[in-house]
C-alpha cells in the first residue's frame, strides 16, 4: 500500500498541485506523509539510516506546512487541537528518528489516517474556503 501511495506521489507535478483546490493539497499532504512514513519504517529495518533521516525530516516540514495554513480566525478550537498534535507527531518523529523507533513512526501514521478520515469526512458543499 505504501508503495502505491508513493507512486501515485510521484504523479503528481508542480502544475497539477497549483490546480488543485486547497482541500485536495491537504489531502495530499496527508498522503505524502503516510507515505513517507511508510517507507522510513522499511528504512529503519534495513539499516538506510540516511534515507530514513530524510523521509522523517520531511514529514516534519509537511507537519509544520500544515500547521501554517491552519485558520485560527474562522474555528479557533479546531485549529489549536490541530496545531497541538501536529506539534505532537512533530515530537514523535524526532524521538523516532534519533531512537530509529517504528512504534513512534506507527503512532504518528495511525494519527495522520485519523485527520485524513476527518478531513475526507467534511461535506462537499463546505470544502472551498468562505470568502
Amino acid at each position: 500500500m505504501a508503495h502505491a501511495s508513493i507512486n501515485k506521489y510521484r504523479q503528481i507535478t508542480v502544475s497539477s498541485v497549483k490546480e488543485m483546490t486547497p482541500y485536495d493539497q491537504v489531502k495530499l499532504v496527508f498522503v505524502n506523509i503516510v507515505g513517507k512514513l511508510s517507507a522510513a519504517k522499511g528504512f529503519i529495518e534495513r539499516k538506510e539510516l540516511e534515507k530514513k533521516g530524510n523521509a522523517i525530516s520531511d514529514c516534519i516540514v509537511l507537519l509544520g506546512a500544515l500547521q501554517q495554513v491552519l485558520n485560527f480566525e474562522h474555528n479557533n478550537e479546531v485549529s489549536t487541537n490541530l496545531d497541538s498534535l501536529y506539534d505532537y507527531c512533530q515530537r514523535c518523529l524526532l524521538t523516532a528518528n534519533l531512537e530509529n523507533d517504528i512504534e513512534k513512526i506507527d503512532e504518528v501514521i495511525t494519527l495522520i489516517k485519523e485527520i485524513k478520515s476527518g478531513w475526507e469526512a467534511i461535506p462537499f458543499e463546505q470544502r472551498e474556503p468562505q470568502l
